[in-house]
């Protein structure tokens, strides 16, 4: 007598099942894998399924009296059953027991569809997903580049920015060295104009002095000699009248020429006035432009930084997506090879034959 190697799935032994199959049928029910798994009270049905269809199998030949070699595996004594069964019940049992194989049959073969239907799915959720990822991974390559191209733009901006405060701040130290050497010349000039000025107020005043001494000279000659030229009074008052008109010519002249060279002297003050203010004003707006373009450039470089770190967070989100997809592609990986594992047959049990075993 042969022995049948047990089969063992999730706890559950062929034996168990053999002996749930035996109860259901002397109820008068007939087997099923859903009826077989309730009166266990657990199992799977992929693994009740092939222990099933080998009680299926052994039940004709326990039917006309035949010892099963898995029925001593699964607990069922043959013994006291008839050596003779009828024909009709012989049809009949082969006639459930066929009815029984194909509904296990198409039991697996719906659950079969089910699991290819889900990996199809799960398949087709993958494809989504990964066009998904890659609209997202083209998308943010199109924006690292399009950043790229922002933060060198700042780049080029800052230099060009640093360039101009550069040539601003060479501007404005030509244009104060300018300015500086304007105010030496004009300096000059008023200095200038000040000497000149002091030398013909000496020159006036010698001059006045020189007439002063001319005229008390020739005063002096008239009183000494009044009685010797009263024959020339009338002549000498003429030309005392004639000196005394060219004194005040000479006096309206040097008072004219004092009045010229003071409006040449508020001239070039209010010039130098003029030249200062306008140094000023140069030098407040140059100011102005070197703190504008400084400002400029602290928001270019805010903007760089700011560019910088949307690329790092752009960087680590992808990332991200890049390992939850990979998880994903793993975990429907292990799915596919389980499905395909299931649509491969089931392997029989190895039949030994030596001695029967012990009952």
């Amino acid at each position: 007598m042969s022995e049948v190697m047990e089969f063992r799935g999730r706890g559950i032994q062929e034996s168990d099942v053999f002996a749930a199959a035996d109860a259901l049928l002397a109820e008068g029910k007939r087997p099923t894998i859903e009826r077989v798994r309730l009166k266990i009270g657990r199992g799977s049905p992929n693994t009740v399924s092939p222990m099933l269809e080998r009680w299926f199998a052994t039940l004709g030949e326990r039917l006309v009296g035949t010892r099963a070699r898995s029925g001593a595996a699964a607990g069922n004594d043959a013994g006291g059953m008839l050596d003779v069964m009828p024909v009709g019940v012989r049809n009949a049992a082969k006639l459930l027991w066929e009815t029984a194989r194909r509904e296990a049959e198409e039991i697996q073969r719906g659950e079969l569809v089910s699991a290819r239907e889900a990996l199809q799915t799960q398949q087709d959720a993958l494809a989504e997903a990964q066009a998904a990822l890659a609209q997202r991974e083209d998308a943010f390559a199109q924006a690292r580049v399009s950043l790229d191209a922002a933060l060198a733009s700042s780049q080029q901006a800052r230099e060009a920015l640093e360039r101009q405060i550069k040539e601003h701040a060479i501007e404005a130290h030509r244009v104060r060295t300018g300015l500086e050497d304007e105010i030496r010349r004009l300096a000059a000039l008023l200095a200038q104009a000040a000497e000149l000025q002091e030398r013909m107020r000496r020159e006036h005043a010698d001059t006045l002095a020189a007439k002063d001494q001319d005229l008390r000279q020739a005063e002096a000659r008239h009183d000494a000699h009044e009685k010797r030229l009263l024959a020339e009074v009338d002549r000498t008052r003429q030309a005392a009248k004639a000196l005394e008109a060219d004194l005040a010519r000479e006096r309206q002249r040097r008072i004219q020429s004092e009045e010229a060279a003071a409006q040449t002297l508020e001239v070039g003050r209010r010039t130098l006035r003029e030249t200062q203010q306008i140094a000023q004003q140069v030098e407040r707006e140059l100011r102005e432009r070197i703190a504008q373009q400084a400002g400029l450039l602290a928001q270019a470089r805010a903007e760089s930084s700011a560019v910088q770190q949307q690329l790092e967070h752009i960087d680590r989100e992808l990332g991200e997506e890049r390992k939850s997809h990979e998880e994903t592609r793993r975990l429907l990986a292990g799915a596919l090879s389980a499905v395909r594992g299931a649509d491969k047959p089931q392997r029989k049990p190895t039949v030994r034959r030596g001695k029967p075993a012990a009952p």
